[in-house]
């Protein structure tokens, strides 16, 4: 016997179903820990996360800041390279030091994930925000009250935000703004206004979808208004495929902001970011690759734990997605000692 609830989201299977063993576990959070895979992402998303938020402490602990220069750290014979072997690595600077610099890279590494990240997670939440205030207003309007237009008007506005160059544009607005208007900010402005429109086109479909359901129509019979039936009713249905997409739009906004600063229109020194140090390590790579590896397989590394993670979420939300083996046999030794148990 299968129960099916008329609750926003919910899709919930009695017991007698299907087998003990061959239950799904339960979505969302547990159901991303649930996997590998999911469990290794997570983990690697709050690393990078704390080591962001505790960049002074972490430089504090190697005895180095991001700015100071260390002139007798380099080689002024081979044009500023640094003495040592990879890039001078050492006690005191766990990660070398920068060419023609001599600037601890440690220090600016866990800076610049300050700034990478922060970027990132600034536009992503500016893009959901937008995203879905455009997307239910367009999912939710009615045409019998001259909603139709609405809908017409935000879904073509919807449309040209996706049809426009987003990289191209950003250079553009970049180059024009004044070189005073602090940068990670005004990055994470322009991804904002350039990247809601993906968002906003789920959520108009979800919603659309979703207010054709039962409860959605009791709501409406009990005279509760639009954005109440928003808030109460849609927005719980809506968290899958929107934390699913968030998790997913975060690398992009890292790679934006990293490429964006490569080509010299990011953050400006002495402000560090992972692009920014990219950008400055073109023209080393040959003399001191570490120098190049260091920030690249970060910023790698963070990509993949994102993308991994917003692949876990979607596998987590889907129903019809394959139970983990791993799972599997923990549920049949927990059923089977229970029926020892029992007997």
């Amino acid at each position: 016997m299968t129960l099916t609830s008329t609750e926003p989201g919910a899709a919930v299977e009695s017991a007698a179903a299907l087998p003990t063993g061959a239950q799904r576990p339960a979505g969302g959070a547990a159901g991303v820990w649930a996997r590998r895979g999911g469990r290794a992402a997570a983990v690697t998303v709050g690393l990078l996360v704390l080591v962001a938020l505790t960049a002074p402490w972490l430089a504090a602990l190697e005895g180095q800041d991001p700015n100071s220069f260390h002139d007798t750290l380099l080689n002024s014979a081979t044009g500023g390279s640094p003495n040592g072997t990879f890039g001078g690595i050492s006690a005191q600077h766990w990660l070398g030091v920068e060419p023609t610099t001599g600037r601890d890279l440690f220090a600016r590494l866990v800076y610049g994930a300050r700034v990478s990240l922060g970027v990132a997670l600034g536009a992503t939440l500016g893009q959901l925000l937008l995203g879905l205030l455009v997307g239910l207003a367009a999912g939710l309007a009615d045409g019998r009250r001259g909603g139709r237009w609405v809908d017409a008007l935000l879904s073509r506005v919807t449309d040209l935000a996706l049809a426009l160059p987003t990289f191209f544009f950003s250079i553009a607005l970049l180059a024009v703004v004044p070189q005073s208007f602090p940068r990670p900010l005004l990055l994470g402005l322009i991804l904002t206004g350039l990247g809601w429109a993906p968002i906003a086109r789920i959520v108009r479909a979800e919603t659309r979808v979703l207010r054709e359901r039962e409860y959605v129509a009791a709501a409406v019979l009990t005279g509760a208004g639009s954005w109440r039936i928003a808030r109460r009713e849609i927005l719980p249905g809506l968290v899958a495929p929107v934390a699913t997409y968030t998790a997913i739009v975060i690398p992009q906004n890292m790679v934006a902001e990293a490429g964006l600063s490569f080509l010299g229109l990011g953050v400006r020194p002495p402000t560090s970011s992972w692009g920014q140090m990219l950008s400055t390590s073109t023209t080393w790579f040959q003399v001191d690759p570490t120098y190049v590896l260091v920030p690249a397989l970060t910023l790698l590394v963070c990509v993949l734990a994102f993308a991994g993670l917003g692949e876990a979420l979607r596998v987590a939300f889907d129903p019809k997605s394959p139970v983990p083996a791993h799972t599997r046999r923990g549920r049949r030794k927990q059923a089977a000692g229970k029926k020892g148990e029992a007997r």
